[in-house]
């Protein structure tokens, strides 16, 4: 137990060497900073209450190997993230003045802003169609509709259409940050009242870090708002208390509760460690650990087929066969005990390429430093970051096949929804767009 914890406290310490390197204006809002600090937060942490707290369970894996493995997985996908990124990041894209304006046509701001407000009528009406099968608007916010939602078929085409405001708000918060225009904002900010409902009602942790970084990418770079490290550290505790509290939050009996009682309860260790996400993260390492099953990245390509292959259209039975063979899907005694939780990145990445499977957060890292290179040479390449950076974090502590068809839907609205930049006329000085 405490070669485990020195173990973690080493890694949490250079992590958090990083984060407090960034921790300042609009560093607070890049991967250099966010990547460190989520995964000391909500990783680093929780895996230090399991190590403490989990009792034989903990013996068992730390007996098998599993526990050594694990936090070798973490070490190298922290590093690996890091280097990515590093190397990829250009110095000259870091030194660029922050909230340098582009010169815009009024062409291109109708554009965007009509196609913005377009998609955020697409998602609404499909937000009210999706309470409607829960059973009504007040049923589904007030009263836990969503959990009795059959999440196949109908449902899972209209959340895939309500997911598409965040990229109504980025625009809009783009527009009001370059156009200086408040309308944008009141635009970006009545577009968000789908993630607000899911965060204060349904306690939806992901929407909270989303609505987060949207807005506070937009606030440091380019309207002055200045954040040190103490605000950085109140965030930080902020969204740790959300992590923990939301959960209990989710069920009626949460929601009547004193909020001491429900905090103690929060913060307290659990009753059972086997469903936690660290315990389902090491049921993974130690499947593929005693049966030297990998996936070698099928998981990311089933990603693509379950999101953007419907099987009302090509029926059930043809994109079954599309589907490449995963552990979930061949072997009962993994999918009886994995408890159905987000696993962790570190483990996923183990479960896909063995003790090599750091290599898929250098591939992220390098993907985000190369989108910040970009971000001052383009409207799109900037509002596509945007909308990456809550899903590049979400890799550390939820399941990484995500990034597939997210990456897909945002890049192509992107494409769809804003404009290519205009050709410079000749002798003309060249234009950022």
């Amino acid at each position: 137990m405490t070669s485990s914890l020195i173990f973690i406290f080493l890694i949490g310490l250079g992590l958090s060497f990083v984060a407090i390197a960034n921790a300042k204006g609009a560093k607070l809002f890049t991967f250099a900073f966010l990547f460190p600090t989520v995964t000391v937060a909500f990783v680093l942490v929780e895996f230090s209450d399991f190590v403490l707290n989990a009792g034989t369970l903990f013996d068992i894996y730390y007996q098998t190997g599993t526990i050594n493995i694990a936090l070798f997985m973490l070490a190298t996908c922290s590093i690996a993230g890091l280097v990515g990124y590093g190397f990829t990041r250009s110095s000259s894209a870091a030194s660029t003045p922050l909230g340098e304006r582009f010169i815009l046509s009024r062409g291109a701001v109708q554009h965007m802003h009509f196609a913005s407000i377009a998609l955020g009528a697409v998602s609404l009406g499909a937000f009210f169609a999706l309470a409607g099968l829960g059973g009504g608007m007040w049923q589904y916010v007030l009263n836990s509709g969503s959990y009795a939602i059959e999440w196949s078929g109908l449902p899972v085409y209209l959340i895939f259409l309500v997911r598409l405001c965040y990229v109504s708000i980025v625009i809009q918060l783009w527009l009001w940050s370059y156009t200086r225009k408040r309308k944008h904002l009141i635009w970006a900010l009545f577009l968000s009242i789908i993630p607000l409902i899911n965060i204060l009602f349904l306690f939806r942790r992901a929407e909270a870090i989303k609505v987060g970084v949207f807005y506070g990418y937009f606030l440091t770079n380019y309207h002055g708002l200045k954040m040190g490290r103490i605000k950085a550290l109140g965030g930080i505790v902020f969204m740790y208390l959300a992590f923990k509290l939301f959960p209990f939050l989710r069920s009626e009996e949460g929601k009547s509760r004193d909020a001491d009682d429900l905090i103690g309860e929060a913060l307290s260790p659990r009753a059972t460690y086997e469903n936690s996400e660290i315990g389902s993260g090491l049921v993974r390492i130690y499947h593929s650990m005693e049966t030297g099953v990998f996936e070698y990245g099928a998981v990311f390509y089933n990603a693509f087929i379950k999101q953007f292959v419907p099987a009302g259209l090509f029926g059930p039975q043809a994109k079954d066969n599309l589907y490449l063979p995963v552990i979930e899907n061949s072997d009962t005694y993994f999918t009886t005990f994995r408890f159905y939780v987000s696993p962790m990145g570190f483990a996923q990445a183990y479960q896909q390429f063995w003790i090599f499977g750091g290599v898929l957060f250098l591939i992220v890292g390098s993907i985000m430093a190369a989108l910040e290179n970009n971000a001052r040479k383009s409207k799109r390449a900037e509002i596509f970051l945007v909308l990456m950076i809550p899903v590049a974090i979400s890799t550390v502590s939820a399941d990484m096949t995500y990034i597939v068809p997210q990456f897909v839907i945002y890049l192509v609205m992107v494409l769809l929804c804003v404009p290519p930049p205009s050709r410079a006329r000749r002798g003309a000085p060249p234009r950022h767009e």
